[in-house]
């Protein structure tokens, strides 16, 4: 059955009341008579998206796995319990046990874990994602002042880097290019890094932007290409640039800290260890699939432009304001943006080390 976004807005919300009013959905009710414990899974993501692949799935198999079959999961891909920006607020009210929180699409709920989404900060999704584990991990500097206020425990990670720009008339080889451009934004840093660069972010939804940007609505895109493939965004835009890094996407699967406070420690070491796994293997199957995607679009009719060391760094220039905008917003609101950059850059370097 289809529910139209305006009718699972009013559902998701009814929900929500709902269990507020109750001491929590699900809450007392994981433990089966047979004496196994059963969590929900939900997010956004299409089936077949590398995330849903090699992200959840996995995470699953593995967590089933290493349980002994004591923990078991039922799975609700694309959008199927909330979109994006309600996934937290599900999880918290106890709708679901495990969601996706991405700072990008929650940055009131995680402003600071953004921090990971900044252009420039990696090129590498595994060091991104390393990274990223250790700082929203319990003691990072994440945990402390972003999750643990929203009562949310990640299991496993990922950054998604190598934003790039992708247009429909002509390509934007500099800033100066998209100047007076509107263009499809998934909202955070993206947001601030279409701004410096002088062109309009709009936010809508993945599947929304094949139509936008095929009508003319939006003059095209900042996504990464693993993220525009399953859209197939390479049979409506013209040019991809391959260099411009406008940023990432940092992405959790949290689970309910409720959730997580009723598990045996038997099974709380088992999703430890599979999200420990996931986080490992889903930064290895992004890099592959990232070049694969880029290839897929253009077989589709997409032309890549590699940037020249010269282009290159005019984007960088245009993204160094970024940065010194984002920590100055955070700090402005009382939020300590300078500490979690200081400390994004110490674990990022140090993890680019033992990776050496």
């Amino acid at each position: 059955m289809h529910i139209s976004p305006p009718a699972r807005g009013i559902l998701i919300g009814l929900l929500l009341a709902l269990c507020l009013v109750l001491t929590g959905c699900g809450a007392g009710q994981l433990r089966s008579a047979d004496g196994t414990y059963h969590l929900s899974v939900a997010d956004f993501f299409p089936n077949g998206h590398v995330i849903s692949v090699n992200g959840a799935r996995h995470f699953i198999a593995r967590a089933e796995e290493l349980s002994g079959g004591t923990v078991k999961f039922d799975y609700f891909p694309a959008a199927q319990m909330g979109d994006a920006e309600n996934l937290v607020d599900l999880t918290r009210a106890g709708v679901v046990d495990v969601a996706t929180a991405v700072p990008a699409y929650v940055p009131a709920k995680l402003p600071l874990s953004g921090v990971a989404d900044l252009p420039g900060a990696t090129t590498d999704a595994c060091d991104g994602s390393l990274a990223f584990e250790r700082l929203s991990a319990p003691g990072g500097i994440l945990w402390e002042k972003d999750f643990t206020r929203n009562d949310i425990r990640p299991l496993f990670v990922a950054v998604l880097p190598g934003y790039e720009v992708m247009t429909r008339t002509r390509p934007a080889l500099t800033p100066a290019d998209v100047r007076g451009m509107t263009l499809r934004s998934s909202g955070g840093t993206v947001d601030r890094a279409i701004s410096a660069a002088g062109a309009a972010p709009v936010s809508m939804s993945s599947t929304d932007t094949y139509l936008a940007v095929s009508r003319g609505t939006v003059d095209g895109l900042v996504f990464p290409p693993l993220s525009a493939s399953p859209y197939r965004l390479g049979e409506v835009v013209d040019h991809i640039t391959q260099g411009a890094n406008l940023g990432a996407g940092s992405i959790t699967y949290s689970v309910s800290e409720r959730v997580w406070q009723q598990l045996p420690p038997e099974v709380q070491q088992a999703l430890e260890q599979a999200g420990r796994e996931t986080t490992r293997h889903l930064c290895q199957q992004v890099t592959r699939k990232n070049a694969e995607a880029l290839a897929g679009m253009a077989r589709d009719g997409a032309r890549v432009h590699t940037l020249t060391p010269q282009q290159r760094a005019a984007w960088a220039r245009e993204m160094d304001t970024v940065t010194a905008t984002w920590r100055s917003e955070m700090e402005s609101v009382g939020l300590a943006g300078d500490a979690v950059y200081a400390e994004m850059t110490r674990v990022m370097a140090e993890v680019r080390e033992e990776r050496r």
